[in-house]
């Protein structure tokens, strides 16, 4: 008998999730649209392209170049920024990300999203989010300042011990 109920059970809930309608774009793009994830991947961006460029003038030893290095070097972190904004954009992060939602949420739930997302918490929630995300990015580029360093010593410091060791 507990088998037999397991066995109805297990069925009941395979056939459930068969019958989830796929999320289509338009309401994945709907989606997208009422949860301001524009607003915020936009100022996720930002900080990503500062910590870039700083993190390139650091690796380059910027304090300790002339002018006219700093100048190359600066040029490099812009073309640095430029490529990780080509790629970055939001259109592109679309194209990278509708699939995801497919795989990822039914229909129903990106519908039952949307009304959450339409209503006053909700809206609340959104305009809440960017600066949360800000806030997460500088405080990554924070810790990254502090162990990036640490990175390149223990990279130095293997590369010549690898040296020493031939």
């Amino acid at each position: 008998m507990l088998k037999a109920s397991f066995a109805v059970y297990m069925l009941c809930a395979l056939m459930g999730s068969a019958n989830a309608a796929t999320a289509s774009d338009e309401l994945i793009l709907k989606f997208m649209e009422v949860s301001n994830v524009r607003a915020t991947l936009d100022g996720m961006r930002a900080n990503a392209d500062n910590a870039l460029k700083n993190n390139m003038l650091h690796s380059l030893g910027y304090q300790q170049l002339n002018d006219k290095q700093k100048k190359i070097a600066e040029e490099a972190g812009d073309k640095a920024v430029k490529i990780q904004q080509e790629n970055l954009s939001y259109d592109a992060i679309v194209k990278l990300i509708l699939p995801l939602y497919r795989r990822t949420f039914t229909q129903e739930e990106l519908q039952a999203a949307i009304k959450f997302y339409s209503s006053p918490e909700g809206k609340s929630i959104n305009q809440k989010m960017p600066l949360l995300a800000n806030d997460s990015m500088k405080l990554t580029a924070e810790v990254n300042q502090k162990v990036i360093p640490q990175y390149q010593k223990i990279a130095l410091e293997a590369a010549e011990r690898i040296k020493q060791s031939k």
